[in-house]
């Protein structure tokens, strides 16, 4: 169990769909239970990185909005599930948003929503991908204005 003696108003989750930003999110879930406070979980989608269409694939309009659809839709169940686990409808709010997720994350989001506390997994790319882009992570903990907790996969 985290100990924490900082009392967070609002906390941000940036999630991925990787292993490390389901821990970060079940980290951030805790402590917005303990605290009763508001929850802001966060994906950032780039179409730029080479999952979406860096190897020189375009997308056109359609992709993109199949692309933006198919992610809200996944959005909608996750902050379903979270109310199902506990969570008040009004204290956890989903936010899907474009462009490089380090920018976002630092530069527009924390910033916009006043996020006290962002909490990030440890890893979502593999070892080439964070040679080549970096860690978003790194970057956030590095970068952001506010507290940043990295939180690790369980180990088991």
């Amino acid at each position: 169990m985290i100990r924490m003696a900082q009392k967070y108003e609002r906390v941000l989750a940036a999630v991925d769909g990787s292993k490390g930003a389901e821990t970060a999110l079940k980290r951030a879930v805790e402590i917005v239970k303990r605290n009763h406070t508001k929850l802001d979980v966060l994906r950032v989608l780039d179409l730029n990185s080479l999952e979406y269409g860096g190897a020189g694939i375009a997308l056109d309009g359609e992709r993109i909005y199949k692309i933006e659809q198919a992610n809200e839709e996944y959005m909608q169940k996750l902050k379903h599930s979270l109310i199902e686990n506990g969570l008040g409808e009004e204290q956890v709010k989903v936010h899907l948003r474009f462009g490089n997720p380090k920018v976002v994350v630092v530069d527009d989001f924390q910033p916009e929503y006043q996020n006290d506390l962002i909490v990030v997994g440890s890893t979502g790319k593999n070892f080439i991908e964070r040679l080549v882009v970096g860690s978003v992570a790194s970057y956030i903990t590095r970068n952001a204005a506010c507290d940043v907790l990295m939180a690790r996969p369980d180990k088991k």
